[in-house]
């Protein structure tokens, strides 16, 4: 599987700007609360944001696959990183009031939660945080009727993390997949130093075979400007049992996608300077979509919550507008009127799509939740979608 990128060209260290009103609106959106973000003295900040959520009677259900969580001190350390050095996140005060919930409220069906260890000795405890949070969501969960009259089993699902090559690694993860009850494993080559394909990661990958359980390696480009998926290909002759999903890659692995690597996600915007016009970005529009439909069995959708600078659901917004649209780039890019100057929102509406087929509504469905359900193991009853075997 493979996670990467909807892009979206904004200045180096600038948020994008606030779309329209209702530019967001789609079948898959729809228009929520205006937020009300404050500085630390209560005055209103004046954003211009506009909360969305999933829309009664979206199309089908939603799989975030890539949604962090850490303990707070840190969330701050890595919130500190990003404010230096790429973008203020947008969802801070969210995430210190519900953590990932926001996402459950916004109508997200499930999400997968991260962490990682940058350092010896702290992935044991990483862990615990982590089934923590997860069994907390699911038992709040429980009881929430659904629109379909169902209830869920599991809204939260979590992978574990262990440096590579710390004493007890294989112990850590056997521990994680058993006793903790997570789902996978997360693995970051930038923070934790180790390309994917190091000796020491054999560990890693032994165990998760052993336990039949998947890897997620941050190892494509972002956030800091590596590329390596060269190193994938040696590593799947190795392992070809393997269950592995590369995050942060859907710029970066355009060339993979024609060798046989594994499976994508949609999480992490793309910064760069240019282009920045609506006629610059019309090939790789059409590129992506081309890409995003050929290749739709292999990518998984995700928002890499909360460390974002932009509307949770935007990334979102811009993917069903390439598959489910006509690839037109002012999707992408956000402009909101087209190269004549008529407002595409007015003209077009957000939920009419001039492509639309059963290839794009399936593809759609593959991306959304059926990918991420099959590699993580997520079933239609855990999701709500059917009734519950009468012994649960």
């Amino acid at each position: 599987m493979c996670q990467g990128c909807v892009p979206e060209y904004f200045e180096f260290k600038q948020s994008p700007a606030p779309l329209p009103q209702n530019w967001l609106n789609s079948r898959f959106l729809t228009q929520a609360t205006a937020s009300e973000e404050e500085d630390e003295d209560g005055k209103d900040l004046g954003t211009g944001f506009f909360e969305y959520r999933v829309a009664h009677g979206a199309p089908c259900p939603i799989i975030d696959a890539h949604v962090h969580v850490f303990p707070q001190k840190l969330m701050d350390a890595v919130w500190t990183f990003f404010d230096n050095f790429y973008w203020s996140v947008r969802y801070k005060k969210n995430y210190l009031a519900n953590r990932a919930d926001f996402l459950l409220d916004q109508g997200i069906h499930h999400v997968v939660l991260l962490v990682y260890a940058h350092k010896n000795g702290i992935a044991r405890d990483l862990n615990k945080f982590l089934a923590h949070t997860v069994n907390s969501m699911n038992e709040r969960y429980a009881s929430v009727p659904q629109p379909n009259g169902l209830r869920r089993v599991r809204v939260a699902s979590g992978l574990a993390t262990v440096m590579p090559g710390e004493p007890d690694a294989r112990a850590i993860l056997a521990e994680a997949f058993t006793t903790l009850g997570l789902s996978g494993i997360k693995m970051h080559s930038h923070v934790q130093c180790v390309a994917a394909n190091h000796p020491s990661m054999d560990e890693v990958y032994e165990t998760c075979i052993e336990f039949d359980k998947p890897v997620l390696i941050h190892a494509g480009k972002e956030p800091n400007r590596m590329n390596q998926y060269e190193e994938f290909f040696d590593l799947l002759d190795k392992y070809p049992n393997l269950y592995l999903d590369t995050t942060m890659t859907l710029g970066a692995f355009f060339q993979s996608l024609n060798s046989p690597i594994s499976t994508i996600s949609t999480s992490c915007p793309t910064t760069t300077t240019t282009p920045t016009t609506t006629a610059d970005l019309k090939p790789m529009a059409h590129m992506l979509r081309t890409m995003l439909l050929r290749h739709s069995d292999r990518i998984l959708y995700g928002t890499d919550w909360p460390n974002i600078p932009y509307d949770w659901c935007r990334e979102l917004a811009n993917l069903v507008s390439l598959v489910d649209g006509d690839g037109e780039a002012t999707a992408v890019v956000g402009e909101g009127s087209s190269e004549s100057g008529e407002n595409v929102v007015g003209k077009e509406g957000r939920g009419e799509s001039r492509a639309r087929t059963k290839e794009t509504d399936e593809a759609l469905e593959k991306i959304l939740w059926r990918n991420a359900s099959r590699f993580y193991r997520i079933s239609e009853q855990d999701l709500g979608l059917v009734p519950l075997a009468p012994n649960l």
